[in-house]
């Protein structure tokens, strides 16, 4: 198995490598700054000190004089002891030494040969050279006496004195260092445990396999999984999203209003508040989303998007007008064709043919009229056949279900739409049923009405029951509330309503206490 290091250990090293790295170069510039420095002042030191000692008049008069060693020496030897000059040199024109350190070597001459300036030419300067003391910088002086030069002075600061001082300053400073370095790993260390920390202890090898597990998670949902940060960027997608808005293509990064133009999230980045179970209608399919935002702390940092095409809608319409609504029709139409049958049975049993064949012509000939109608101008299938099964209930309840004459749906819809039609008819037919069931009524009457008109498809349903006060109109829409008592009431002109809404229709109530009542539906035609 291959050896991988620690990322507490890597952020360690790292750090530790810079620190050091840092240290060493800022290092080698103060040293090399100290070391130009150091050399300056001791220049500047022993020029200073060798111009004071030029102008003294006592030097510059007893210079080439037979007692001008007894002089100079003991005055110079005092100033070279109270000052930081390792020698202070007096010599006259031939080099010949007025004042030494050692005095065996007075009058004897000047040594390293960088004298030969200041006697030819009178310049003032510094050079370094090996004299009988060693290595020393020097700084020459010319020293006159009534204008004319009669010697020079030579102050020399040793080279091995100097390079003393540089390290006494340089083992402050690589102290200094050491505990820079040191500091410098401790931080490494805890910055190395913070991060640590921030990630929840994980490797970033663990973080890979969990951002892969997390995409594939993602992917494997059947449903479509969105996410967007605070500035309606999008960051996350699943494949069954892009599925589902038909859009193949690289989105990540995009502003989700040009992808979703009927989008609800950016709204949330706002509220902050989630929304469970609304539908919306995307690319011509009717989704259930559920919008979450996401907070840290207090603030709100993105939203989170599932939906999906196998919505509360479409299950609630396929259990209203579906399957099962087909099950009821088929029962109480054989219900009927029973009771007819039993009619018929006890004609002929009574001899009475005539009335026997009447009767079956009349009930062949009211179910062969209403079929054929059916078929000839209703050419949803769905939708065609939950008229035949709502006609042969309001036959059962003696019910009077007339179809316009007029009515007709002969343009292809989607099979979102055509679930919509099926809820908005199917619980329209049941409300107007279950009003005229509940009084009592020599004519009931459903009149429904079906109208693909320019301007979109039109729904009429009307009844001539108990109908609707006008102070409960607006509030019938309302999700569970009902004028009948018992459970699963105030459901239907809910749900009604939210198809409508889907697809940007109207609906309009019109209802007189004691004459019936009368819904109105536009929707325009489906893109």
């Amino acid at each position: 198995m291959k050896f991988q290091l620690s990322l507490n250990f890597k952020i360690s090293l790292l750090v530790i490598v810079i620190v050091n790295l840092v240290l060493i170069l800022i290092g080698v510039m103060i040293v090399n700054q100290i070391y130009q420095l150091e050399i300056k002042r001791t220049e500047e030191s022993a020029m200073d000190l060798a111009q004071s000692t030029a102008r003294i008049p006592s030097i510059s008069e007893n210079i080439g004089q037979v007692n001008g060693v007894s002089v100079i020496q003991p005055l110079v030897e005092e100033i070279r002891k109270n000052t930081q000059a390792d020698f202070i040199v007096i010599l006259d024109m031939e080099g010949i030494r007025y004042s030494h350190p050692v005095e065996d070597r007075l009058g004897q001459y000047f040594v390293g040969g960088d004298e030969k300036r200041v006697l030819t030419k009178g310049e003032t300067y510094i050079s370094e050279a090996v004299g009988t003391l060693g290595k020393s910088r020097r700084a020459f002086v010319p020293i006159y006496r009534e204008n004319q030069q009669v010697g020079a002075v030579s102050v020399g600061i040793l080279v091995a004195g100097i390079e003393e001082e540089i390290k006494a300053i340089l083992r402050s400073f690589y102290l200094f260092l050491l505990w820079g370095d040191l500091l410098g790993i401790v931080a490494s260390i805890l910055l190395g445990n913070n991060v640590k920390k921030s990630i929840f202890g994980l490797e970033p090898r663990e973080i890979a396999l969990l951002l892969e597990e997390k995409n594939a998670i993602i992917d494997s949902l059947k449903e479509g999984v969105i996410a967007i940060d605070k500035n309606k960027k999008i960051t996350m997608v699943n494949k069954e999203a892009k599925k589902i808005l038909n859009y193949q293509e690289e989105i990540i990064g995009k502003e989700v209003e040009q992808i979703i133009e009927n989008t609800k999230l950016p709204r949330l980045l706002q509220t902050g508040q989630a929304e469970y179970n609304k539908e919306q209608v995307i690319n011509n399919t009717i989704i259930l989303t559920n919008r979450i935002p996401i907070k840290v702390g207090d603030e709100v940092v993105g939203v989170v998007a599932s939906f999906n095409k196998k919505n509360e809608v479409q299950r609630m319409a396929e259990e209203l007008t579906g399957v099962k609504r087909f099950v009821e029709a088929l029962r109480s139409q054989n219900h009927g064709f029973m009771n007819r049958l039993h009619t018929i049975s006890g004609l002929i049993q009574l001899r009475e043919y005539d009335k026997a064949i009447s009767l079956i012509s009349k009930v062949s000939s009211e179910k062969q009229e209403i079929t054929s109608f059916i078929i000839n101008k209703i050419k949803v299938n769905e939708i065609a056949g939950l008229l035949l099964g709502k006609f042969d209930r309001a036959n059962e309840l003696k019910i009077e279900l007339k179809i316009d004459s007029k009515s007709s749906l002969r343009r292809k819809y989607s099979a979102e739409f055509k679930n919509s039609l099926l809820t908005i008819i199917g619980n329209l037919i049941n409300n107007a049923t279950e009003s005229l069931n509940d009084i009592n009524l020599k004519k009931k009457k459903i009149y429904i009405g079906l109208f693909e008109e320019q301007e979109g498809l039109k729904i009429i349903v009307e009844d001539n029951g108990k109908g609707i006060p006008e102070q409960l109109q607006t509030k019938v829409f309302e999700r569970g509330f009902s004028t009948k008592t018992g459970n699963s009431r105030g459901i239907g002109l809910d749900l009604i309503q939210r198809n409508i809404k889907l697809f940007a229709g109207k609906i309009e109530l019109k209802s007189i206490v004691g004459q019936g009542t009368k819904f109105t539906i536009t929707i325009p035609y489906p893109k």
